[in-house]
């Protein structure tokens, strides 16, 4: 159980690495979309810088920009006025100017192509970075489901082998003296139980029964292994399903036998009376019992003095590891 709850962890992390990694791959991808566009725009500009300056050269080489620029010098040596001497600086400037824009829009695209290249290697990271998350996350999912799976087997399992343990034993639950203590026999139980309070209850849920057991195990000095008096509870009666009376007299959610209960039941609730069919009373008696017993520093031996057979101590503490790890709790156990 606590496996799967690390695995839950784990893929809630890696979602949000993937999701993460897709916001920064979509953020590089809007940059990417306005750095071609730049490019398209500034090889435009070289485009049309180019042409300008193609233009001044086949003007040069037919002659027309020349034929003007040398008018002008032949009218300065002639002596001409300062104004013709402006027109030829002017035309001169105008072929150098053409060259410089058309340079410059050079720089600024190959500027602007670096900057999309570098983008463009961002971004195939980013994808990659996205892609290797993805792969994890999926692994991860692969794995919780392995997990759950894995622990539905172990779930089921138990559950088999409790019926196995249950049919294998039928025969010895059924003989005087299986139950808890040591009994007189059957007929002699049955005179036992007219002197004991046994007063059918209200059924309760299973979720009060969990209760009654943590409070119990707490209340006698063995809280963290309330899961062994839940398994006794469930091996007993199935959490009060089958209250008996047993083939050797043993009655309650507990399953007590008359004479053991008559020495050592317990008024849990306060009422002011011990009944034995009373989940409130027999849990607390349970607990009370395994601990005169042994518990909580040698549960073999209590659980042997609460029914004489290693089968059934076996089958409770095997109920009860399931319990724990159902619960994901590492700080008890293992039970077996």
């Amino acid at each position: 159980m606590q496996r799967v709850v690390f695995l839950g962890e784990e893929l809630r992390e890696a979602q949000a690495r993937l999701e993460a990694a897709q916001s920064r791959a979509g953020e590089l991808e809007s940059e990417a979309r306005e750095l071609r566009r730049l490019v398209r725009e500034r090889e435009s500009a070289v485009a049309e810088r180019r042409s300008e300056y193609e233009e001044s050269v086949r003007a040069a080489y037919r002659g027309e920009g020349v034929g003007e620029l040398v008018g002008i010098l032949e009218s300065l040596a002639g002596g001409e006025s300062f104004l013709s001497g402006v027109r030829a600086v002017r035309v001169l400037g105008h072929r150098q100017s053409s060259m410089e824009r058309y340079r410059e829009s050079r720089v600024r695209l190959e500027n602007t192509a670096r900057q999309l290249e570098q983008k463009g290697e961002a971004y195939e990271r980013a994808a990659g970075e996205e892609r290797r998350q993805q792969r994890e996350l999926l692994q991860k999912k692969r794995r919780l489901e392995r997990a759950i799976s894995r622990l539905g087997e172990d779930v089921a399992r138990i559950d088999a082998e409790l019926v196995r343990l249950r049919d294998e034993h039928r025969e010895l639950l059924s003989r005087p003296g299986v139950s808890m203590g040591s009994s007189g026999g059957l007929a002699y139980e049955l005179s036992v139980a007219d002197k004991i309070v046994a007063e059918p209850v209200e059924e309760l849920e299973l979720i009060e029964y969990q209760r009654l057991y943590r409070e119990a195990a707490e209340e006698y000095g063995f809280g963290e292994d309330w899961y062994i008096l839940a398994a006794v509870g469930k091996v007993e009666s199935n959490h009060g399903q089958n209250m008996g009376p047993s083939s050797a007299g043993a009655l309650g959610p507990m399953q007590f036998l008359p004479s053991t209960w008559e020495a050592h039941g317990v008024d849990g609730n306060g009422d002011g009376w011990a009944n034995i069919m009373d989940p409130e009373d027999a849990i607390p008696a349970a607990a009370a019992y395994l601990v005169l017993n042994g518990a909580p520093g040698d549960w073999y031996r209590a659980l042997f003095a609460y029914n004489h057979a290693d089968w059934y101590v076996m089958q409770v503490l095997a109920v009860a590891e399931a319990y724990r790890q159902r619960a994901g709790d590492e700080d008890v156990g293992p039970y077996t």
